[in-house]
């Protein structure tokens, strides 16, 4: 067992993968490239608050550049309240652009009102469950 352990390590070591997702130190006002759908190739998150949570760091992030069912253009949302094992799996780089994000602050405030809960998966499952949702209200005239 001992060997299949290490010969999976070297395998990894030499395809350049690791078993833990990369950490990266995080700042308010960062814009980062992750992990996207397909379909969103290019999309962006820009951290806009970070605050402390009972489970850890909470990340305030918005994100545009996605790719919607039932719309033309691009979209955008302007907040998503994630954990910081949500940023580790999904980010990439950060991006050297100055691309403009929505204003996330009453969805910050809308949010703690409501004591919303946090994401912890990648923010690409998080595009998917959003798609999903807009797929499933397309035809039942919800919002």
């Amino acid at each position: 067992m001992r060997q299949l352990f290490l010969a999976v390590a070297l395998l990894l070591a030499a395809f350049g993968a690791t078993a833990e997702p990369a950490t990266h130190d995080y700042a308010v006002g960062q814009v980062w490239n992750y992990r996207t759908r397909p379909e969103d190739a290019g999309s962006l998150i820009r951290i806009g608050g970070i605050e402390d949570g009972a489970n850890g760091p909470i990340y305030h992030i918005g994100v545009i550049g996605m790719h919607m069912p039932g719309m033309d253009t691009a979209t955008s949302i302007g907040h998503l309240p994630v954990s910081r094992q949500t940023l580790d799996m999904s980010v990439t780089t950060l991006a050297k652009t100055n691309a403009a994000f929505p204003d996330m602050t009453g969805g910050i405030a809308q949010w703690r009102n409501a004591h919303g809960g946090v994401y912890t998966i990648s923010i690409a499952d998080i595009m998917r469950t959003v798609a999903q949702t807009l797929g499933a209200n397309a035809g039942s005239g919800k919002p």
